[in-house]
C-alpha cells in the first residue's frame, strides 16, 4: 500500500494537486479571504472617477455656455449643469426656452416667468410651497434622465469643492418634508375622497357626494365639507361619514348655507 502512495506524496505532485483545485475553487477561495473588498474597492473607485469627471463651474463660466460661437447650450438646475444642446429646438437662441440657458434659473421652472433674470433670486427656492419644491425634484429627475449631467455649478448649492452648502442640506430637508405631506395627503385624500362638483352661471357652484363620488367605490355617501390639506392654503371639498364630522386629524369647514347633513351645497365664488 504505500509502495501505491509513494509517488503521490512527492512534493512535486502534491504542488500540482493543490494547483488544481485552486483554480477550481478560486471564486470561493476569494470570496472567503476578500469578502467583499473587492466590490467596495471598485464602487469608489468608480465614484472617485465619477467625482474627477466633474467640472465645477463659476457663474461666468456657466454663462458662456449659450450657443454662441459653436458653444454647446448649458443650463444649470437646483446648481446641477446640463448639457441641452440636442434640445437646440427648445433652447437654442430664440427659442422658448432659450431663457435658461447659461444660468441657474431654478424657481422660474415654477412660476413660468421669463422675462426677467434676477441674480440672487432665481435660484433661491426655500421660499416655494412643498408642491413646488416636489415639482422642481421632478424637473431635476427629467433633466438627469434626459440630458447629459456635465458638472456643479459654484455658488447657493455647491461650494467650491463641489460639496453641497447648508443652503442646500436646507432644501433637501424641506424636499423631505414634502414628500412626507405628500404621503400623507394621499392617505387623507382615501379616507375623505373628493366631492363632485360642477358650475353654472345661475346656480355658481355645486358640490355633492355620491358612494362613487372622488373615483372611490365605497358603501357610504359622506357630506361635503372643505378640507385644508397639509402644506396647501387652499381647501378641497371632501366627503366625510357623520363619525369623522368633528375630526380634529385635518382642518374641515362648513359650506356656509349649507345644512350640516345635507349631501349637497351651492356656493358663489367670489
Amino acid at each position: 500500500m504505500l509502495r501505491f502512495l509513494k509517488p503521490v506524496l512527492k512534493p512535486h505532485f502534491l504542488v500540482i494537486v493543490l494547483g488544481i483545485a485552486a483554480g477550481i475553487y478560486y471564486p470561493q477561495i476569494k470570496e472567503h479571504f476578500l469578502g467583499k473588498s473587492v466590490d467596495v474597492s471598485f464602487e469608489s473607485a468608480k465614484q472617485q472617477q465619477q467625482q474627477q469627471q466633474e467640472k465645477l463651474f463659476t457663474k461666468e463660466e456657466l454663462a458662456q455656455f449659450n450657443g454662441e460661437n459653436d458653444k454647446p447650450l448649458y443650463l444649470a438646475l437646483l446648481g446641477r449643469v446640463y448639457n441641452v444642446t440636442r434640445g437646440a429646438k427648445h433652447y437654442g437662441s430664440g427659442c422658448e426656452y432659450h431663457f435658461f440657458v447659461g444660468r441657474d434659473a431654478s424657481v422660474s421652472f415654477i412660476t413660468g416667468e421669463f422675462d426677467d433674470y434676477v441674480e440672487g433670486e432665481a435660484d433661491d427656492v426655500l421660499s416655494l410651497k412643498p408642491a413646488d419644491l416636489l415639482g422642481l425634484h421632478n424637473w431635476q429627475n427629467f433633466y438627469e434622465k434626459d440630458y447629459e449631467f456635465k458638472g456643479k455649478l459654484i455658488g447657493r448649492f455647491y461650494d467650491e469643492q463641489g460639496q453641497l452648502t447648508t443652503y442646500h442640506h436646507k432644501y433637501l430637508a424641506l424636499l423631505e418634508q414634502a414628500k412626507d405631506e405628500k404621503a400623507t395627503n394621499q392617505k387623507l385624500r382615501e379616507k375623505y375622497p373628493d366631492c363632485n362638483i360642477e358650475w353654472s352661471a345661475d346656480k355658481g357652484s355645486h358640490v355633492w357626494c355620491t358612494k362613487s363620488s372622488g373615483g372611490k367605490n365605497r358603501n357610504w355617501v359622506g357630506y361635503p365639507r372643505k378640507l385644508f390639506e397639509i402644506g396647501n392654503s387652499n381647501f378641497r371639498c371632501a366627503c366625510l361619514r357623520k363619525e369623522d364630522l368633528d375630526t380634529t386629524e385635518v382642518m374641515i369647514a362648513q359650506y356656509d348655507n349649507c345644512e350640516p347633513l345635507s349631501h349637497e351645497c351651492y356656493y358663489q365664488v367670489d
